[in-house]
């Protein structure tokens, strides 16, 4: 997929916020999710990483940037 060049004026843009504390910085953390053998194509326990964003201030995850399955 190409990256397109977007001309958006960050004023039409609304601030996402943490729904616990109402802070508007967030950082990537990752939710770790075991793969049991019998499920797991290569008949090998995994883990699977699954990157999210936390509030900075508080490690709240928002529901918006979980993913479906984990809300």
């Amino acid at each position: 997929m190409e990256n397109a060049n977007l001309n958006i004026n960050i004023e039409q843009t609304t601030a996402i916020k943490c729904d616990e504390c109402g802070n508007e910085h967030f950082h990537e953390v990752l939710y770790m999710r075991k793969l049991s053998a019998i499920l797991s194509p290569t008949g090998q326990p995994a883990v699977i990483p699954i990157p999210v964003f936390a509030c900075t201030q508080c490690n709240h995850v928002n529901d918006e940037f979980k993913p479906k399955e984990l809300k």
